[in-house]
């Protein structure tokens, strides 16, 4: 999960390499104290979940990596379709309409699991707010700046700790509560820096 988090570290590191390939150091260097507060952020995620690693985990670490690689992908090309002029409905359809394809194409393979029907209605809601996630996100990577989005995303691990301290009794520990803080000063350093770029001197993210 925390390799998976990776992401906004890789959307970064993109960024700021395509930057730097194209020649723009100027613009580089104008990115790297908002690239620093994604990997600021991601040291807060860690605080937070606390991975352990064994000798027996490198295949799923190795997935765990490839996963934050390939999301941190998609986030960019979601990106640069918003910046073609994609409109957000059509590109949340067709990660939908993909997702249902690629899944029902497992299914034949793995089969399904058993239905607890007193309990399938969450099924919908699980959807319905799933599908708006998905449509709030490509939103904002087609409107915001990237690496903001990029780090805003640890907000996610905000939520599932205190909803489990809420909703489960979950004990968040003391290094927990400080991996919180350092993700909301982070994701408050990216926007107040990012704005002030924006208002200095324009970058337009790659």
């Amino acid at each position: 999960m925390t390799l998976n988090y990776m992401s906004g570290v890789w959307v970064a590191a993109f960024l700021v390499g395509s930057t730097m390939w194209a020649g723009s150091l100027q613009n580089a260097k104008q990115q790297m104290p908002v690239a620093l507060t994604v990997l600021v952020g991601f040291v807060g995620v860690v605080m937070i979940l606390r991975p352990t690693f064994e000798q027996n985990q490198w295949l799923a670490g190795l997935i765990g990596v490839s996963s934050g690689v390939i999301a941190a992908m998609a986030y960019l090309q979601v990106a640069a379709l918003g910046r073609e002029g994609e409109p957000v409905e059509r590109t949340v359809f067709y990660f939908s309409l993909g997702a249902a394809v690629s899944g029902a194409v497992c299914m034949l393979f793995t089969g399904t699991s058993e239905w607890v029907w007193p309990h399938a209605w969450l099924l919908l809601p699980m959807g319905i707010l799933a599908a708006l996630g998905q449509w709030c996100m490509t939103r904002a990577y087609n409107d915001g700046a990237t690496m903001v989005v990029a780090n805003l995303q640890y907000s996610g691990i905000v939520f599932s700790a205190l909803f489990g301290m809420l909703l489960f009794g979950d004990q968040i520990p003391l290094i927990g509560w400080a991996g919180i803080m350092v993700i909301v000063m982070s994701a408050i350093a990216a926007t107040v820096l990012r704005s002030r770029i924006a208002m200095n001197l324009p970058v337009e993210d790659h």
